[in-house]
């Protein structure tokens, strides 16, 4: 089954390639020995066959056969005429479509410059980070309580550890380490306060969700432009393009003379403010009108009722912005993008059969399997107990660790961790994008080996609790130390039963189906025509030894 999917990513049936080259015939589809060689060439390691030879290249070429048996039968059926089907292609067709042509005509447009990004790193100050310090708690009345002690001189890191709710900072007395600019908001910090608030000062009682807190910024450092440039870039970036994106629309609403008919629209607002928006369905007013026609109440009720979208569509301004957001903007870009030609191009044509058959092999593999019936507990469990090494996690282990760019800047972080630091201390420093994410601690089984060749093999022969490093791995220099050793084990029935259930199901599924493509090969047999002398030089011995 899996073979069936990926030969539909990879090949469309419009091919017609010289008779010559062709290795396999199937009713009107033909299959050439490029399309083969192709398929072979692109197999994911899990896919490959260890047969060999000739025995391999019919495998193959079976995959590719089989998938046009299932297109043939669902065309018999004429499940490629059922409204769903269409509307599943068009839309997605519409969505590759709207991605082409603002990429092309929106996105191409926006240019962010070295000298842009260097100014707003300079005026933003991304060129300082602040050590942060927060006490945090539930409520407002808290927080006051908390600030009447502050002010009072009680110390900083004393009301930290008495009252904080984030208990990992208050047992540093509300030390959080350093943040950039960056981070403001997820820390629920205003930019404001990060750029003014002098050292050593208290802020105001800031609001941090649902709780409240008060900051204080004990040290300043500097920062590079390098850190932060491609952030900022890409920051820069999306605001124009929402920018820009903004005028096209407008200037496409002008261009097409787009009219919305309010009467229409308290028409829509009243059947979803009576919660019965079955009302509008098939209604033929129009709810828009522009230069080359109409669009009625009836075909924006079909959009929104299948797309599940109803916020805000009880309220007429609201409903202006919902019908903005999620119809008019995309119908205005597909209207563009059809006066312009984009659904005419040769790509798009290859990419709609695509599209086609890659939903409809679904939907013939989902009537295929209609009919299995629900798996009862005994079927997971004889499942579970017949393939227990399936089940079987390898051993792990848990490290925390710093990677550093330096040997000399590694050692200073091991000597002061020696001294009694904690880890997490660091974790700013840290050259791990996600580091801060889990405060510089990671899960290794040995299979990771495979991405990280020197730091593996290293953890998994380290003494738990011993520091250890500098040990120059890729990217940098790392200290680290192990913290939890995970035995191999066999996962328990009761946590893997979902796993079991849904493997149990893939293995009915995919019995189900090759019985069903035994029936198809018989009842096409006379369509199918091979030709088995041109297989070798369509899949030559050195792509199979390649494979292997």
């Amino acid at each position: 089954m899996k073979h069936l999917l990926l030969a539909c990513l990879v090949f469309s049936t419009s091919c017609s390639p010289p008779e010559e080259s062709l290795v396999a015939e199937v009713g009107p589809h033909q299959i050439s020995a490029r399309l083969l060689h192709l398929y072979v060439e692109e197999l994911p390691d899990g896919l490959r066959t260890q047969k060999t030879g000739d025995e391999a290249r019919q495998y193959y070429l079976q995959a590719l056969i089989d998938r046009r048996l299932l297109l043939l039968e669902a065309r018999s059926r004429g499940l490629d005429t059922t409204g769903d089907f269409q509307n599943s292609v068009q839309d997605a067709v519409n969505a590759r479509v709207r991605s082409i042509y603002k990429s092309q005509e929106i996105a191409s447009k926006v240019k962010i410059s070295n000298d842009t990004v260097r100014r707003y790193f300079e005026k933003e100050d991304y060129g300082r980070e602040r050590l942060l310090n927060a006490i945090k708690v539930g409520s407002r009345a808290a927080i006051d309580t908390v600030l009447q002690e502050l002010r009072a001189g009680r110390p900083f890191a004393e009301v930290a550890r008495a009252r904080s709710l984030d208990e990992r900072s208050a047992e540093r007395g509300g030390e959080l380490g350093f943040i950039g600019r960056d981070q403001l908001e997820s820390l629920h910090i205003p930019p404001v306060v990060f750029k003014t608030l002098p050292q050593d000062q208290l802020s105001e009682p800031l609001p941090a969700g649902s709780a409240w807190h008060i900051v204080r910024f004990s040290e300043d450092r500097s920062a590079s432009y390098e850190k932060y440039q491609a952030r900022i870039a890409s920051l820069l970036y999306q605001k124009r393009l929402a920018q820009v994106e903004a005028e096209h629309l407008e200037q496409l609403r002008d261009s097409f003379k787009v009219r919305l008919n309010l009467s229409a629209l308290r028409e829509l607002v009243n059947a979803y403010q009576a919660k019965q928006p079955t009302l509008i369905e098939g209604n033929s007013t129009a709810l828009y009108t522009y230069k080359d026609g109409e669009i009625t109440l009836g075909q924006v009720q079909e959009f929104l009722r299948q797309r599940n979208i109803s916020f805000g569509l009880a309220d007429s301004a609201q409903a202006v912005v919902t019908l903005n957001r999620y119809f008019l903007e995309a119908h205005l870009i597909q209207e563009a993008a059809r006066k312009d030609g984009f659904y005419q191009t040769p790509e798009m044509q290859k990419f709609v059969e695509r599209t086609a058959n890659t939903k409809l092999l679904e939907i013939v593999r989902k009537s295929v399997i209609a009919d299995l019936i629900d798996l009862s507990e005994e079927d997971v469990r004889h499942y579970y107990d017949t393939h227990l090494e399936t089940f079987r996690h390898s051993e792990a282990i848990w490290i925390e660790e710093v990677l550093l760019p330096t040997q000399a800047d590694a050692l200073q972080v091991k000597a002061q961790i020696e001294a009694g630091a904690p880890f997490d201390q660091f974790v700013d420093k840290s050259l791990r994008a996600d580091a801060q994410k889990y405060n510089g601690r990671y899960h290794f089984h040995m299979l990771g080996r495979a991405r990280y060749p020197v730091l593996v093999p290293a953890v998994f022969q380290a003494q738990q609790g011993q520091l250890e490093g500098p040990l120059q791995v890729e990217g940098g220099y790392s200290v680290f130390r192990v913290l939890e050793r995970e035995e191999s084990n066999v996962e328990p029935f009761e946590t893997a039963q979902r796993r079991a259930r849904a493997l149990v199901r893939l293995e009915r599924e995919t019995q189900a189906l090759n019985a069903f493509l035994v029936q198809l090969r018989k009842k096409y047999a006379d369509q199918i025509k091979i030709y088995p002398d041109r297989l070798k030089g369509a899949v030559p011995d050195s792509l199979l030894l390649a494979q292997n």
